[in-house]
């Protein structure tokens, strides 16, 4: 692989840079209204006693990732009700997260691709968003990068306590959001094709293997089986081939959902550097002369290959539908981490580390550019959500508050986070709100959004309504308050 070289200048751009970024986590924690998924976890999970989190007690559906709700359930008890509160668990994954991606960019040998290394694995937009929200999603993302430091140590100073560590990493991940079962199945598989591959010159017990793996798995498997078992909410995905659901998911989200065309080249280079792999993988293991040395790529090859292998099986045996969205953040690690590996083969020819230098330098620009669309306003995925607090303001100033029993008829997918600050703002004066919406009756205001609510919102702007057009805000939301209130 080659020794390391090391600039102390690296590390403390490393540092500089990880703080920048854990900066804009922390002020996205802290100003972008809550969200329809985090304010329902709070309102069905958080508030239920410590047992009914971790076995997983109706309503059953995979809103409650169990590691992210009981360390949100443990902050709020700490900390009070808050938005900050209820994320914190996430931003400190965004500090495992950015120390795993400073530690995996050392292991390279040039100070230059260090620093491309670590810019590539933070300069991902759309994982700061959910760095900055209470899902399980970030939490999953910075354990499984650790998880995958850790089999690197192992392969590359063969050292069993490292065995350990990568599984208690993955595992916890699954704990963290249970997408990352198929990161977790597929790390075992792995595990056990390489003591396999190994024959006569394995180094290592077999007692020294499976004791950590089965250990691990067997309390995982005891902690999570009665939650799956329980699991009765409809999970989202796509019936389309794998590819064209999880794939081309995964490169659209490398582009913060904001340019599918886009999204379709990185597939496709996805694609040719996965055969690429491949075919680095068939000379360098194959070939009976072959004196090629170690290189990581190969495992984390045949890791996403046993992952996608978990959900295609699935698919098939039990029909369930492939990941989309968000659920594919299971291969974002491994991706990344992959192609950074894979161009660090290139070195074995002539200009190698030129094309590993250039290649790096493609993605981190690429990644770099999705920072165009960084704000403090809204997340990607509930961008319906980002006008909550200015609609409360404006429900106020228009002496709502004085009202013994305010209601508000809303659409239904404002529900959970209006009702989330109810309670955390203390808005007594605002009647609880609705998981049906607005129904057949009269509201003292309507808070609406034009995309799904198009007639009703014509029925208020008539001058007979009674009612007021009090604000329209930036995502498509509008408030119409009662005359008798102005």
């Amino acid at each position: 692989m080659g020794k390391q070289i090391r600039k102390p200048y690296v590390l403390w751009l490393m540092f500089a840079v990880g703080a920048v970024f854990f900066s804009i986590v922390i002020f996205r924690a802290l100003w972008v209204p809550i969200t329809h998924d985090e304010a329902y976890t709070y309102l069905h999970y958080v508030r239920q006693p410590w047992a009914g989190i971790i076995l997983y007690k109706p309503p059953h559906i995979p809103n409650n990732h169990i590691l992210n709700t009981l360390l949100a359930k443990l902050s709020v008890q700490i900390f009070g009700l808050s938005d900050f509160s209820l994320r914190l668990p996430n931003v400190i994954g965004a500090i495992i997260y950015f120390r795993y991606a400073a530690l995996l960019a050392r292991k390279f040998r040039f100070p230059g691709i260090q620093i491309l290394a670590f810019l590539l694995l933070c300069f991902q937009l759309y994982f700061i968003d959910f760095f900055a929200m209470a899902r399980g999603y970030g939490m999953g993302m910075a354990l499984s990068l650790a998880s995958i430091y850790h089999l690197y140590c192992y392969r590359d100073l063969n050292n069993g306590h490292h065995i350990w560590r990568t599984l208690l990493f993955a595992a916890f991940a699954v704990y963290a959001n249970f997408t990352f079962l198929y990161f977790y199945v597929a790390l075992v598989g792995l595990i056990l094709l390489l003591y396999w591959s190994e024959g006569k010159n394995q180094t290592k017990s077999l007692g020294v293997l499976w004791r950590p793996v089965g250990i691990v798995t067997g309390v995982l498997a005891l902690l999570i089986f009665i939650p799956l078992r329980n699991i009765s909410g409809d999970l989202f995905g796509s019936d389309s081939n794998f590819w064209e659901s999880s794939m081309h998911s995964l490169s659209w989200i490398f582009t913060y959902k904001q340019h599918f065309d886009i999204g379709l080249w990185i597939s496709g280079f996805t694609a040719i550097a996965l055969v690429v792999g491949a075919a680095f993988f068939a000379w360098d293991h194959f070939r009976k002369e072959s004196q090629i040395g170690w290189y990581f790529y190969s495992e984390l090859l045949i890791w996403l290959l046993f992952t996608a292998g978990a959900q295609i099986a699935q698919h098939f045996i039990l029909g369930t539908e492939y990941l989309i969205g968000r659920t594919v953040m299971v291969y974002a690690p491994l991706l990344l981490t992959y192609f950074i590996f894979l161009f660090q083969r290139l070195n074995r020819y002539r200009h190698g580390e030129h094309y590993q230098l250039a290649l790096s330098l493609i993605l981190v620009i690429g990644s770099a550019l999705n920072f165009q669309y960084l704000n403090f306003k809204e997340a990607v995925e509930w961008t319906y959500d980002a006008s909550h607090k200015d609609a409360i303001a404006d429900l106020k100033e228009s002496k709502a508050s004085h009202s013994e029993s305010f209601t508000l008829g809303i659409n239904w997918l404002f529900e959970p986070a209006m009702n989330f600050y109810r309670e955390s703002e203390e808005l007594d004066w605002l009647a609880p709100l609705s998981r049906e919406g607005y129904q057949d009756k009269e509201y003292d205001a309507y808070y609406l959004w034009k995309e799904k609510d198009a007639s009703f919102i014509q029925k208020l702007e008539q001058e007979q309504s009674g009612y007021s057009l009090i604000a329209t805000y930036d995502n498509g939301a509008v408030l119409f308050i009662r005359q008798d209130y102005l």
